[in-house]
Order: C-alpha cells, then structure tokens, then sequence
C-alpha cells in the first residue's frame, strides 16, 4: 500500500468516515506492517495533544515532537479531530483480530443465538454459528428461537422470539417494542432502562426481572429477584416499585393490575443441546434394518415389511415392496419445553422408474409422541404432488383444510439435505434447506399441535413409494421454562 494511500486511510479511520472495504484493506496492513501501525499510534497521540490537552505517554509523545509539519496536524489547525481514548486500545485488539466498529462507537452488545434462531439486524438476516456484535440503535427482529445478548459486563438479556427492540445511543437502556426478555443484571449495571410501549420504563434496582410486550402493547413484568421501579407518563412520572415474587401488568394508559409473579414463562439462557438419535447407514451392504444400533439411539424396529429392509450402498432405501420402520430415540425426555432439529439426506431411490405406475404412491417420515400418546405430525410426499415434502398435522381430521402445509418444491426422489425444527412450545414446524437451520425455508412454517414430546419416527412408504435416506439425525434443544412465548402470538 503506497504513503499517501496509508495517510488517507488513517485519516479517515481517525475521524470515523472510513468505509468498511477501505478499513478492511488497512487492517490487513496493520496486521503484517509495524510501521503502519505505529504511525497510528502517532496521530493519535498528535490529536490527543490538540483536542484534549492529553498528556501522551512518552513514548508516543517523542515522536509526535517531530511531526509538527504533518498532515494531520495542518489538518487539525482547521478541524479539531475529536477522539476517544478507547481507539488506542481499538487498534490493538485490532491487530490482534479483535473487532472494530466504525464511527468511534464501542458495540452496545454481543449477540450469541440458539441454533433454531432466525433474527435479522437493520434488516440482514445473521449468521447462528457465530457471536455477532449490535451497534446503537440498530433494530433487531427476532423471528424464530432465542437470542442471548451481553451488554457490557454487568447486563445479560435472552430475548425470545417474536421480538422486536434496539439498545438506544444513551447507555444503559434496552428498548422493547415486543417480545419477551429476561435480564440478569449484577450489581454494576444498577439502574438499566427497559423502554415499553406508551412511554413506560421499567428501572432496575439491583435484580432479576422478565418482561413481556404483547403484539396488542400489553407489558407483563414478573420480578425474580430485587426490586423494579415502574415510570409511567400516564402516572406522572410517579414510581410503582414491585418486588421479588410479584408481577405487574398493563396496558397503554390504563391501569396497573398486580399478581403473584413467575419464573417459568421465561427463558433465561440459550437451550441446552443433546444428540438424541444419529444414523448414517455405514454398515455393510446386506445388513438388516430390524434391530440394528443406530449411532445414537435405540435399535431399529421393523413394523411392517415384504421382504427384509437392509442397508444398500450405504443408505436405507425402502424400494422392493412397502414398509415401516421406526427408529428410536434414546432417553431422556423432560417434561420441559423442547424445539427438535431433524436433519436428513435423501437420494434417488433404486426403484424410481415405476412411479408413473403407481398413482397413489406415497413417502412417509412421521413422528411419533412420547408415552404412546400416536403421531404428531409427518413429512408426506404423494404422487398427487409430483413426490414434494409437504407438512401433514396428524392430530386434525382428515378433512380439515388446515391439515397440510403449504408444501416444498423438492422431491422425496431426488437428491437433497433438508432440516426441519419443531418447537414443542409453539407448535410451529419449519422446513429449510440444507443441513442446518441457517438455509433457506422451502415451505412456510406450519402451525401443529403444541406442547408435544417425540419420542421416536417412522419411515414408511405405500402404494409404490420409495424413499431413499443417506443420513439422518435428530436433536433436541432443551429449554429450562413452562412453554413458549405464547402470550406475544
């Protein structure tokens, strides 16, 4: 990178106008060019002297001596550069690969999400797998799963999906437009905000607290531990102080009704993730489905068979005559609330060819509720439907018009990695592309029954179907709550 190039860029990540493809390219250059990024510490040191009267550790100070004719201090006799102290420190957590946010702002939080989360930040949907960093007044939207967000060192929120906020430019404050969101906050962030609708502000008082904000503007505050102050503008400014064990709600201007408060209805950290079934059909070909170990998981059970299902070129294909197999899932349900995360490989089958012969053919994944209790809901593809995977709510009549899902575009013949997620607290099934919940959606979320435990599924095919699995694993986010955000639906 050529001087005047160097000054420029430096120029402007000083005075906070850099781009972001410009403060890339001068990042990499402080990384591998010390002498890049003492010249940084030069014009720091330089500004500090002219706008703060700053007494620059000597070692800056020396050398800013002898840059009396600079650019940047030509510059400055015309616009004083105004500079926090913390872009020193920026600068070496910059080359040590640390993060740097434009504008001489620090980042208001960091943002970890749960694997089932989909949240958009200004508008761009974010990675999962990754922490992510929230600028001032940013708005998050929250559509689906939890977000948990570190505000400095002394504020933790998990933010439930519906929601909707942004952490204004004042510090301290976390301003709610819907959603739910428990804090845990120690005594250093004494006194943070949460802004509600109708000019509402909830003050913390050294506590744990949950708070709801209703799709119809309803707030619900439920104290756990400590005290929160309730300002209203329709009070007159007047405090309502609620305590642990006690509960507050209220809509717009009307008036403030008590309660006994509770903890259950919050999440107050990201799910716990357990592997609960995994079978990739390594085994030798020949080897018989009924009661083989799955890598995680109870052995296989055959239900229903022509002739003996067995692994086929490293995959279960269930060509040759219909069938119904259910694979297990180990132990450990809870009565708790849960999302599964069903991921699964298919590929063309060995006997595709006779599907035109066939026009009630039809391939089956259904999934079976804990204790006996019969099928939930199932992934269908019918020849009706060209073989696409479309939700079926099993609990529903038959003749219920809301018993089916929209339905995909992709084909239980074809080759293809899909992902589905089933929030237990919600009853909401989504179906994505790929082999995570990062993909894209290929059917809009459908609504089935809430509050049910899986067990187990079945993998059946009827009437000429075939379906052939490469892979399959279910997971199980565990959420430590009663059960979904179900007041802000």
């Amino acid at each position: 990178m050529e001087e005047h190039d160097v000054n420029r860029l430096l120029n402007r990540l000083i005075d906070g106008s850099i781009s972001r493809e410009d403060f890339a390219r001068l990042q990499g250059a402080m990384r591998v060019n010390p002498e890049i990024r003492a010249e940084y510490y030069d014009l720091i040191g330089v500004d500090l002297m002219l706008s703060e009267r700053y007494e620059v550790p000597t070692h800056i100070s020396v050398q800013a001596k002898t840059m009396e004719d600079h650019w940047v201090v030509r510059r400055s006799k015309h616009k004083v550069i105004r500079i926090a102290f913390w872009a020193a420190a920026a600068c070496v957590l910059l080359t040590l690969g640390g993060t740097y946010l434009f504008r001489g702002q620090p980042s208001a939080a960091t943002l970890s999400a749960s694997k089932e989360c989909i949240y958009t930040i200004a508008g761009v949907r974010q990675p999962i797998d990754t922490d992510t960093t929230l600028e001032k007044d940013q708005e998050v939207v929250v559509t689906n799963g939890l977000l948990s967000m570190d505000i400095g060192t002394h504020v933790k929120v998990v933010v439930e999906a519906p929601a909707r906020f942004r952490l204004p430019a004042k510090k301290g404050k976390l301003d709610l437009q819907e959603g739910s969101a428990f804090l845990a906050i120690q005594p250093g962030g004494k006194g943070f905000e949460v802004l509600t609708p109708g000019g509402g502000t909830l003050r913390d008082i050294g506590t744990q607290f949950g708070v709801n904000v209703s799709s119809t503007k309803q707030v619900e505050v439920h104290v756990i531990d400590g005290t929160v102050g309730i300002v209203r503008e329709a009070d007159g400014k007047v405090e309502h102080e609620i305590r642990a064990g006690e509960m507050a709600r209220w809509t717009g201007k009307g008036a403030i009704q008590g309660g006994l408060g509770t903890r259950g209805r919050f999440a107050e950290s990201l799910p716990r993730d357990v592997t609960i079934f995994d079978d990739d059909f390594n085994e030798a070909d020949g080897t018989k489905i009924d009661g083989k170990m799955p890598d995680i998981g109870l052995p296989w059970v055959t239900q229903m068979e022509i002739n003996p299902s067995t692994i086929t070129g490293g995959r279960l294909d269930t060509s040759k005559g219909p069938r119904s197999l259910l694979a297990r899932f180990k132990g450990g349900q809870t009565t708790d609330r849960k999302v599964y995360i069903v991921t699964f490989s298919t590929r063309g089958p060995a006997n595709i060819w006779d599907k035109a012969a066939f026009p009630d053919a039809a391939e089956r994944i259904t999934f079976i509720r804990s204790g006996n209790a019969g099928p939930a809901f199932s992934l269908v593809a019918r020849k009706s439907r060209d073989h696409h995977w479309q939700i079926k709510d099993e609990i529903k009549p038959e003749n219920d018009p809301t018993k089916y899902s929209i339905g995909t575009r992709v084909s239980a013949l074809s080759e293809a990695d899909i992902t589905l997620s089933y929030d237990s607290g919600t009853g909401l099934v989504s179906l994505y592309k790929g082999t995570d919940t990062k993909g894209e959606l290929i059917d809009t979320p459908f609504q089935v029954g809430s509050g049910h435990s899986l067990d187990s599924l079945v993998v059946s095919n009827d009437g000429g179907g075939d379906v052939s699995l490469d892979d399959l694993k279910v997971r199980m986010l565990t959420y430590q709550q009663d059960g979904g955000n179900s007041s802000n639906r």
